[in-house]
């Protein structure tokens, strides 16, 4: 059965067939009809021939998440995932936490898309399987499996609008019989951008990999690494003359490196894994506002361990039983680099076990309960549950009912400065509630369509205490709800139609840093966001894509003047198409926003990117 997506993806994607299994919702491989209405995967293929080429801009366009750069392609990103905020959704690689930064934030735009497998999402509070940070819900990078996919090497290069100039290799091979026992994938990517604003040109290299062994037909063996780094100017704050800060600046360095064990046995599934990563990131940051001039120049060093034990049980053909425990450990030292700025160092301890089940009631009816608990060294515990109710309408049709909570842990800029009246801080909160409808398509022209009904009620959100010299407290609520709808068809050979839509209402019920008062719209999310494109193949060689993105109801704030501003509506177009030389030679085209629309995607910080081309090369060897 084909994986039936609540968006299915991006401006851009083309969709030969669909995935036919999912991992990110049990984090053990199951089959694609059993996952949600709010599980979405993405084919690595489909968005290297929309021109996607990073984690930001796969997202462009999915329900319920909004991905903003603040100066183009593999800039620095921020996800809000059913406009919660961007620090809340967990960023994975292969099953592994990624490291976030100090501020408990990922930096998506820093990975590329050279040749990966899939993108899997995950809308919705997720803490009940991963614990902190999957408040809001979490991203999966995929990687290829080199026992299972095509052996492959292939160059790609690409040059446009600004300087950019960038370039990829992607590597699969295993050793040669009838059955393959060992096997690396391998995806190298580098890029250089001048950038479309002042100060914001980027450089950048980024390797992922993956190192498999079959140490048997039931045991596998295997390692997973990232690396990267970039230096990249940062525009900073938009003035009332409109120019940029040209000093800021960042530079980022970090690897990742993960051992583990996969086995399968009698019903049994199981796997174990050992992570260490590292990262450092030094910024230089100066300017005006409105509380009055600020410069800092720091540098961030985080260090992480996770050992994870995870398992599943099938106790018989109805009961499948699911558990895990983990174990982390992280130093975070910050060095001050300016006399402005505080040297602080501290090693945290978290320890998770969860349990799940998933219980297959009757033939229409299905009954999934998960539950967790974790606890800290440096902050209070949380337990964490989920309840989910599938039930097959009639085939291909499934309803989904769900009611879970999750959490986001304090990030280590929470607690450098000291918490107000020095009490503990207690982990961001999240009550979610979700109903939702998947249709999947049984025919060639049949079209497939979702419906999710969500609500998340946010609480315990960290703030900063005005009257105890901004140190952090527990004091935030908020409250987001919608609706997403997404869908496609394809109404004939060679044509796909899809698209999707978003309403969001985000409030505040308390006030945060006189930034936004009770009662009043969360910043940048836009309260409804519509999806369309159209893509054909007018014959075997070529491939031609456009699609539309609006944006309707937002706000943020200017921090030059001290004021919440509205922001105009935003409809841009994109436009891809690609045309093979051969089986093993593509040229490809690439323009973003092609009627140049200069509405601002958030205003002060991210501002809309002007009409970009670019054009691409890639060759199979």
């Amino acid at each position: 059965m084909r994986l039936s997506l609540v968006m299915l993806t991006a401006a851009a994607q083309a969709l030969p067939s669909l995935p036919e299994t999912v991992v990110v919702e049990t984090r053990i491989v199951a089959p694609a009809g059993t996952s949600s209405p709010s599980v979405t995967k993405i084919d690595g293929e489909w968005l290297a021939e929309a021109g996607r080429v990073d984690v930001a801009g796969a997202l462009e366009g999915v329900p319920g998440l909004l991905a903003l750069t603040q100066a183009g392609e593999g800039s620095q990103t921020s996800v809000f995932t059913r406009g919660t905020n961007s620090s809340q959704t967990e960023l994975l690689l292969d099953g592994r936490r990624l490291s976030p930064g100090f501020s408990g934030s990922y930096e998506p735009g820093r990975y590329q898309l050279s040749g990966i497998g899939s993108l899997e999402i995950l809308r919705g509070a997720s803490s009940s399987l991963y614990g902190a940070n999957a408040l809001g819900g979490v991203i999966d990078i995929r990687l290829r499996d080199p026992l299972k996919d095509d052996r492959s090497t292939q160059a790609k290069a690409e040059a446009g609008s600004y300087g950019r100039i960038s370039a990829g290799l992607s590597y699969l091979d295993r050793n040669a019989g009838p059955t393959s026992t060992a096997g690396v994938v391998l995806d190298l990517s580098t890029l250089r951008d001048d950038g479309w604003r002042n100060n914001a040109d980027r450089n950048s290299a980024h390797a992922l990999g993956k190192a498999v062994w079959a140490l048997s037909s039931e045991c596998q063996a295997n390692v997973i690494f990232s690396a990267d780094q970039t230096h990249a100017g940062l525009p900073g704050q938009r003035t009332a003359s409109g120019l940029d800060d040209p000093n800021d600046w960042q530079k980022d360095t970090g690897w990742l490196i993960s051992p583990g064990i996969q086995w399968s046995r009698n019903g049994f599934r199981g796997e174990v894994f050992w992570s260490h990563s590292e990262s450092t990131v030094t910024s230089f940051v100066d300017g005006t506002s409105f509380y009055g001039p600020y410069l800092y120049h720091q540098r961030f060093l985080l260090s992480r361990d996770e050992l994870t034990v995870l398992g599943e049980s099938e106790i018989n053909r109805q009961l499948t039983l699911g558990y895990g425990l983990t174990y982390e450990t992280t130093t975070f030292d910050q060095k001050a680099l300016d006399p402005f700025s505080l040297n602080w160092r501290d090693t945290q301890e978290g320890f998770g076990a969860w349990l799940r089940t998933d219980w297959k009631v009757t033939d229409a009816d299905r009954l999934r309960v998960g539950l967790r608990k974790d606890s800290f060294t440096d902050y209070s515990g949380k337990t964490s549950y989920e309840f989910s109710w599938l039930r097959a309408l009639r085939p291909g049709l499934t309803l989904q009912a769900k009611v879970a909570t999750a959490f986001r842990a304090p990030a280590a800029n929470d607690l450098a400065y000291g918490t107000s009246q020095n009490k503990p801080l207690r982990p961001e909160s999240n009550l979610s509630t979700e109903i939702g409808v998947r249709h999947v398509a049984e025919g060639p022209f049949e079209p497939a369509w979702t419906a999710v009904v969500f609500e998340n009620k946010l609480s315990d959100l960290i703030d900063y205490d005005p009257a105890d010299n901004y140190r952090t407290f527990n004091i935030g609520k908020a409250r987001t709800r919608g609706l997403e709808l997404g869908g496609e068809v394809r109404p004939a050979i060679g044509w796909r139609l899809f698209g999707s839509a978003t309403w969001l209402e985000a409030e505040a019920l308390s006030d945060y840093l006189g930034v936004v008062a009770a009662g009043e719209r969360l910043l940048r999310r836009p309260d409804l966001a519509l999806s369309a494109g159209v893509e054909v193949r007018p014959s075997s060689a070529w491939v031609v894509g456009v699609a539309a993105t609006w944006l309707h109801g937002r706000e943020d704030f200017d921090f030059n003047t001290g004021s919440r501003v509205d922001l105009p509506n935003s409809l841009q177009l994109r436009l891809w198409v690609r045309y093979s030389l051969s089986s093993a030679t593509d040229l490809s085209l690439r323009v973003e926003n092609l009627t140049n629309e200069r509405a601002e995607l958030t205003s002060i910080g991210y501002p809309a990117a002007p009409r970009s081309v670019y054009l691409g090369f890639s060759r199979k060897f």
